[in-house]
């Protein structure tokens, strides 16, 4: 960090000269313009015609001999913003390794294959940050939530399975999703201009959609989880058991809409109503763990991942509702 002095003109206007270093890494020169603006109390000055550099990261298979640890390696590159990856060996690469790297490009959206040789595959994303709101991902990522767990309770109730294997399908397509909002949150963690462009206000206001996707991640798994589950179950269940279980679901479900709502729309009322109906599920969860335990041993078993599930999805609504009034109180 450098530290300059303001002076001022003989007409009253205030200047102050910018390191040459800086300048000069950033490719300007005399007559460039630059962008001034105010950002959480900083004074920020910003090129007018951004120069973005590309990201590219080399990855030798040598570092990640297990398939699996390089399917993460790349999944993770992308989301910390990298725009290329180079997959590197001295010696041909295995096939179990090759499935891995196709694989993570499969669960990514926006990349493709650009190269692919027998020591060396290259990765690119074509991803433009500034093409999306986050707010308005954050609002299709809760939907797909809501419409898997939706479909699954329907599952539970009608003893139509396939509609759960199709809803947890639709969980595993939204994996996709919530990798792009991880990606362009930490895009906009380093550059202002993609912060403006996904319609962020604030450093502080990204923080908090960092942490509120984080846990729609967790309800996704969930909601997945749920979905899985059912398929899993039995025919017909005793009305007792499915009437209790539609009635814990339609709460989780109203949480859930409403936690995201309230985040959107900086309400902590509405987020005040999501945290207070915790105590129903809570009941709802006692009440049915009690009308199970009377079952067959695998049947129970099934029932209460599935009400442990519906649960958590609970508690993922009441963080998100939390995130909400730490947005409101932040502002």
């Amino acid at each position: 960090m450098e530290i300059r002095r303001i002076q001022t003109t003989a007409g009253g206007t205030y200047i102050v000269t910018l390191p040459r270093s800086a300048v000069e890494q950033l490719g300007l020169s005399k007559g460039d313009m630059v962008s001034v603006h105010m950002d959480d109390g900083k004074l920020v000055l910003t090129p007018a015609v951004a120069r973005t550099p590309r990201q590219t990261k080399i990855v030798r298979i040598e570092d990640f001999p297990d398939p699996k640890m390089l399917e993460l390696a790349i999944v993770n590159l992308y989301i910390g913003g990298h725009d290329v990856a180079e997959i590197v060996s001295d010696r041909p690469i295995g096939l179990s390794q090759k499935k891995s790297i196709r694989t993570a490009a499969e669960g990514l959206m926006g990349i493709e294959i650009l190269e692919d040789y027998s020591s060396r595959v290259v990765l690119q994303t074509l991803v433009d940050p500034s093409k999306f709101e986050l707010d308005d991902l954050l609002a299709k990522f809760s939907s797909i939530c809501r419409a898997i767990l939706n479909d699954s309770l329907i599952s539970i109730t009608t003893g139509d399975r396939a509609l759960a294997s199709d809803a947890y399908e639709r969980g595993v397509e939204s994996t996709r999703l919530y990798r792009l909002m991880m990606r362009i949150c930490f895009q906009a963690l380093r550059n202002i201009r993609v912060r403006e462009s996904i319609k962020v206000g604030s450093l502080t206001s990204l923080v908090v959609r960092i942490i509120a996707v984080r846990e729609l991640g967790r309800i996704a798994y969930y909601s997945m989880r749920v979905a899985e589950r059912t398929g899993e179950l039995g025919s017909k269940l005793p009305d007792e058991i499915l009437s209790s279980t539609s009635a814990m679901g339609e709460i989780v479900l109203d949480m859930l809409e409403k936690s995201v709502q309230s985040l959107l729309e900086c309400n902590p009322s509405l987020a005040s109503q999501v945290i207070d109906r915790m105590a129903e599920v809570r009941e709802h969860y006692s009440n049915i763990f009690r009308m199970i335990i009377r079952r067959p041993e695998k049947e129970a078993y099934t029932l209460g991942l599935i009400i442990r599930a519906f649960r958590s999805v609970a508690g993922y609504a009441v963080a998100l509702a939390d995130d909400a009034i730490l947005e409101s109180f932040s502002r």
